[in-house]
């Protein structure tokens, strides 16, 4: 894989429009592989970690899953994210929620702090070097016995069907980031991103590295891939 180009600035201008267009670039079947991602965590969890929150699109599904006193704390490294994730809080009125602006590769939280954590449409963005960061940093925060489901878009296997996800995801998704945010160049790094990350299949063996046991999902015929690590 290539050196990851820098995303930051990349995600605070997409901030405004990320969840529709992902809505839309998913043919909305986002929702339904992020209830996948949520399924796979234990709902009597009662502190949970979303990481590469985004705008805080799984706050919602994991509010239907999760115990209503559970602890949920989103992570963001984008300012821009961070701050609609802020906004959207308004119509979730979930008490127990917090909102921390700062890298998943360093995080601020104490050791086996979390009984879950998930991680939606992130991985595809790091480099190979990073993944290890990352789920070293993972297996710290996580619980003896807990949970962490990470979902990613993919790049389908069948003959058939990837000339179309292709097409649609290397030219009609830019063409929604010209019409909704005037630069179509942002939204062009989905396919760079997910054809250089290609599946979660490629990263399961940085996850084993540090002692996860995980399993492999494969979702509407590759378009999209899980990985659910237990740590025993």
């Amino acid at each position: 894989m290539r050196p990851r180009l820098e995303p930051r600035a990349l995600f605070d201008e997409m901030a405004k429009t990320y969840g529709i267009v992902h809505v839309i670039s998913s043919l909305g079947f986002a929702f339904f592989w992020r209830r996948e991602c949520a399924k796979a965590i234990d709902q009597e969890s009662s502190a949970i970690l979303d990481v590469m929150s985004g705008s805080g699109e799984m706050v919602p599904i994991l509010i239907r899953h999760i115990r209503s006193d559970a602890r949920i704390r989103l992570v963001d490294f984008s300012r821009g994210m961070c701050e609609k994730a802020q906004k959207n809080s308004k119509r979730w009125r979930r008490q127990r929620l917090e909102i921390v602006n700062e890298d998943a590769l360093s995080l601020s939280c104490p050791d086996e702090e979390f009984d879950a954590v998930t991680c939606s449409f992130g991985l595809k963005t790091l480099t190979m070097n990073e993944v290890d960061q990352f789920a070293a940093e993972l297996w710290r925060v996580t619980k003896r016995n807990g949970t962490v489901s990470l979902l990613e878009f993919s790049v389908p296997r069948s003959r058939f069907l990837y000339p179309f996800f292709k097409l649609y995801v290397k030219h009609y998704v830019p063409l929604l980031g010209r019409i909704l945010l005037g630069n179509p160049d942002n939204y062009r790094m989905l396919w760079e991103y997910t054809s250089e990350f290609e599946s979660c299949r490629g990263v399961i063996q940085n996850f084993e590295r540090v002692g996860f046991q995980t399993k492999f999902y494969s979702h509407f015929f590759g378009c999209a891939t899980q990985i659910v690590a237990v740590k025993v």
